[in-house]
């Protein structure tokens, strides 16, 4: 009777012949990718890099451009500095200018590099979200406008009502300051395309109502502030800073004559009369201190 059983190899040459034709595969599959992918995948790091050198050159150069063309010391002039800090938002208009070239350099670079190594789907992602920047910084902007112009028809509204010696004045600027924003709220709800007709339609309600009440309280102290300014030559050539005179229940020196205000300096502080009340009261001049 014939032995046909396979000789048993020992358990190390088979543990090694495992591991040999596994390793043989990796390689095999790793130089196949390398083959095939490795020339994109190191051409999308190049521009990676580069893209990113780029960036930071751009942000370093725009800064310093900016800073030396006077950008932060028109925003501090006109405010906007001072309304960023008292909201706890630090730094300056030139160098947030230029993160944000450093950003949009290094995010057109990750576009590119994506292309280039084929990952089609993260290239694609990300022209989606850069083509929703410009929207939203449209709308940041009109959001914006609504509160810098807000606050200016705040103090003009709050200022004509007193002025006018209206109850509340406060409450006449808060309503022009909301219906300003309204304004720009519902303007950047339409860019977008979320503002319905009844959106639209209230808003449009509020701004005529709020126009109309504008308009007369504007024509109302425009004739209150005419009068005061036309007041203001007779009152400089008949007065002068350092005259004790006394009107009404106030008696006191002038300090200046303002184009439609005279400060006047009392024992209890100082007061501020309308140059047109001070034209059409009686006045007393009084003599000299002799203190």
């Amino acid at each position: 009777m014939t032995n046909t059983e396979e000789p048993v190899q020992p358990a190390g040459e088979t543990f090694s012949s495992v591991l040999t034709e596994a390793l043989t595969r990796l390689l095999d599959k790793t130089a196949y990718l390398i083959g095939a992918y490795g020339e994109a995948f190191l051409l999308g790091l190049l521009i990676i890099v580069v893209g990113w050198i780029t960036a930071a050159l751009l942000r370093a150069l725009a800064t310093r451009l900016l800073r030396a063309g006077g950008l932060d010391v028109v925003a501090d002039r006109i405010g906007l500095l001072g309304y960023l800090e008292r909201r706890d938002i630090g730094g300056r208009p030139s160098v947030a200018i230029g993160w944000i070239l450093y950003a949009a350099v290094l995010y057109s670079a990750l576009i590119l590099a994506f292309d280039r190594m084929g990952l089609d789907a993260a290239a694609g992602f990300l022209r989606t979200v850069a083509a929703l920047v410009p929207h939203v910084l449209v709308v940041f902007i009109l959001l914006l406008l609504g509160l810098i112009l807000g606050k200016l028809a705040r103090n003009f509204a709050t200022g004509g009502a007193r002025l006018l010696g209206l109850p509340a004045p406060d409450l006449f600027g808060t309503g022009a300051r909301a219906g300003v924003f309204l304004l720009a709220l519902v303007v950047a709800l339409d860019y977008v395309g979320w503002a319905s007709t009844t959106i639209l339609l209230g808003g449009l309600g509020v701004l005529l109502l709020g126009g109309l009440g504008s308009g007369l309280l504007f024509a109302l102290s425009a004739r209150r502030l005419t009068e005061s300014l036309l007041a203001r030559g007779f009152l400089t050539a008949t007065y002068r800073p350092g005259d004790r005179i006394r009107t009404g229940d106030t008696e006191g020196t002038i300090l200046k004559i303002d184009a439609t205000v005279t400060r006047i300096k009392t024992e209890s502080g100082e007061v501020v009369l309308p140059n047109r009340r001070l034209h059409e009261s009686r006045v007393e001049v009084l003599p000299e201190d002799p203190s």
